[in-house]
């Protein structure tokens, strides 16, 4: 017993003295982290890659493993022995470092900057065993044919390859060294690249511990036995590439839409970015002006000839104007512009009758037929709460109102100010049209003159640094939640996105799962009848579509799901970037909700279980929940 017991406690021993460890460090400086709670080990004969976005903490976590700098919080170990409690003579002999910037102003020649390498491991002359050592390195590196020339003759790539095979020397006759490379390959050409990552991994699966900070994505997944991915100052996903490397996962670290495929032949895994498309006359006035001078109107027509089919939002996206500004091209003839009285509009509606009630954002639309009914205000916010229409109205946002003729059907149609859709009624068989025609001569507007609407694009909001935010607070205040509405309190109080907050959520509160795993839960409750609500919101509006889902249908890239009572929802599936199982404390019990999000963490829509206040969720809707998400 005590045999085994040393014997494991030696096993466990040579571990530690052959392990980097990086236990909980953070580094603040002016109450700003630059890195929080990163935690990582690395094993003997382990080639880690470490990527990120600029700013993500790369270069301020090398530094530490470096000892340029120390941790605020946390500690390195090396070796089994704190990374500060080495000499620096001790140090040199275990581990060396290549950096981002090596510059060197004296015009030494190219042998003497590799063997400065080499220094204080000989006394005297130059002994064999740095011979030797300078010798293979220059070779390896390709640079032997350059030893005579001067350092200050040699081009950015050439002065790197030098630097690698200093740092080399170094450490040349140390099995089981440390090499800490920052961006090794800044500057190089192709063969280069990968000739320098393909002997720092040569040198791992001899012994070596190889810590590598890189941005080539393919790099790093054809060379790296791990990968470390930050993210504002976290470490977010740590394991084989074929693992981090999704495409959710890099959009997530770097905002960049790509392809992710594994190589048939090779079994590596294969990034391809999808590319990033602008119109110089977007952003440069002299290439704008020529296509400016044809009419809006010359534009529309021609782009509805080629392209009758699409719908109106898609023809004002494709022209880069707005749909008001489309339809205000018929003012006087097929578009009426109404006073922005949208409370009284609004109340005037349930005299309309049967109409179709229609919310939708860039990704999904949400339908209904029925009376607008029990108009009511709570705060800032206008509700319908009627059987059929149940809507939330922010109408701070509704700017624009239009009564619109187009094509026999008439509707009316609410626009924030910049000519984006919050809201649209249109008239069904069983409306009343005079009072719609009364509604429209009531609230006419004098002049018939189009509105300016502000010319803004959406801006993408920058998130708050996930360092900055205070974790531990974050999950309590998460926990203490009593209602599913105190959600946009808690992200406004941290000031964090939603998608940020899912991330951040306490632990089985925000699980991602696949976009199949939602097909399936749907599935199932359209087989089993389930009463599900479908939430769809944009800036000035949520309409809230509840029912037992029937039909399920598909047309290329957009789902169409139905319900038993008539409402209908389109969704693009190809816009779905993640999905997310949301779970929120109520005075009910636990409320579980599906939450689909764009590739810039825009809300698409959310699925509850049918409920109302003081009633536990629907146990048929978490059944399916629990047997559809994996």
């Amino acid at each position: 017993m005590i045999v085994i017991i040393n014997y494991q406690l030696s096993t466990i021993n040579y571990q530690l003295k052959n392990m980097l460890r990086v236990e909980s460090i953070s580094y603040e400086i002016n109450k700003r982290y630059l890195l929080k709670d990163i935690t990582f080990s690395i094993r003997k004969g382990e080639m880690v890659a470490i990527l990120g976005a600029n700013g993500a903490g790369k270069s301020t976590l090398m530094k530490i493993l470096c000892r340029e700098k120390l941790p605020t919080e946390g500690k390195v170990v090396y070796g089994g022995r704190n990374l500060n409690d080495y000499t620096a003579k001790e140090l040199s002999e275990k581990r060396a470092t290549l950096y981002q910037q090596n510059a060197i102003t004296l015009a030494f020649t190219v042998e003497e900057v590799v063997l400065m390498g080499r220094y204080g491991k000989a006394t005297g002359e130059t002994g064999n065993t740095d011979k030797v050592a300078l010798r293979e390195t220059m070779e390896i590196c390709g640079i032997s044919h350059l030893a005579e020339r001067s350092m200050l003759t040699l081009s950015g790539g050439e002065q790197q390859r030098v630097h690698l095979a200093r740092v080399l020397a170094q450490v040349w006759d140390n099995t089981d060294a440390l090499l800490l490379l920052d961006e090794p390959i800044a500057n190089m050409d192709m063969l280069y690249q990968h000739q320098t990552l393909a002997i720092a991994n040569a040198l791992a699966k001899k012994g070596f511990m190889v810590v590598c900070v890189l941005h080539e994505i393919n790099l790093a997944a054809q060379y790296a036995d791990r990968v470390i991915m930050l993210k504002g100052g976290r470490k977010w996903w740590d394991g084989a590439p074929e693992e981090v490397f999704t495409s959710r996962n890099i959009f997530t670290a770097f905002g960049v839409h790509t392809t992710v495929q594994t190589n048939p032949r090779t079994l590596i895994t294969q990034v391809t970015p999808n590319g990033i498309k602008m119109d110089a006359a977007a952003f440069n006035s002299n290439f704008a002006d020529a296509y400016n001078k044809r009419s809006l109107r010359e534009r529309f027509t021609s782009y509805s000839d080629e392209y009758p089919a699409k719908p109106l939002w898609q023809v004002a996206e494709t022209l880069g104007v707005s749909e008001a500004d489309l339809l205000l091209l018929g003012l006087g003839e097929s578009t009426t512009l109404l006073q922005p009285n949208i409370g009284d509009i609004l109340r005037h509606i349930e005299g309309l009758g049967m109409v179709e009630a229609e919310t939708y954002n860039p990704h999904c639309e949400n339908r209904r037929q029925g009376v607008y009914r029990n108009l009511s205000k709570d705060g800032y916010t206008l509700l319908f709460l009627g059987e059929d229409i149940d809507l939330r109205i922010f109408a701070s946002r509704w700017k624009i109102a239009l009564a619109v003729e187009d094509k026999g059907k008439e509707s009316l149609q609410f626009f924030d100010d910049g000519g984006r859709a919050v809201h649209k009624v249109y008239l069904t068989g069983g409306s009343y049209r005079q009072a719609f025609l009364d509604l429209v001569d009531r609230f006419r507007a004098v002049e018939q003159v189009a509105p300016v609407i502000a010319k803004k694009s959406r801006q993408r909001t920058e998130e708050r640094r996930d360092a900055d935010v205070d974790i531990s607070d974050f999950h309590r205040a998460w926990n203490d939640m009593q209602d599913t509405h105190e959600f946009f309190d808690l992200i406004k109080q941290y000031g964090v996105s939603r998608i940020q907050a899912l991330r951040l959520a306490p632990p089985r509160r925000a699980m991602q799962v696949s976009l199949e795993s939602f097909r399936r839960t749907i599935a199932q409750c359209s087989e089993a009848k389930v009463p599900v609500m479908m939430f769809t919101a944009n800036e000035g509006c949520v309409q809230i579509n509840t029912g037992k889902l029937d039909r399920i249908e598909r047309d290329g890239a957009w789902i169409s799901i139905s319900e038993t009572s008539g409402g209908q929802l389109r969704l693009n599936e190809d816009a779905v970037h993640s999905v997310w199982h949301v779970v929120k404390p109520t005075v009910d019990g636990d409320i579980n909700a599906l939450e689909l999000y764009d590739a810039e963490g825009g809300l698409i829509v959310q699925f509850f279980g049918e409920r109302k206040p003081g009633i536990a969720e629907l146990g048929s809707w978490r059944e399916a929940l629990a047997n559809s998400l994996v």
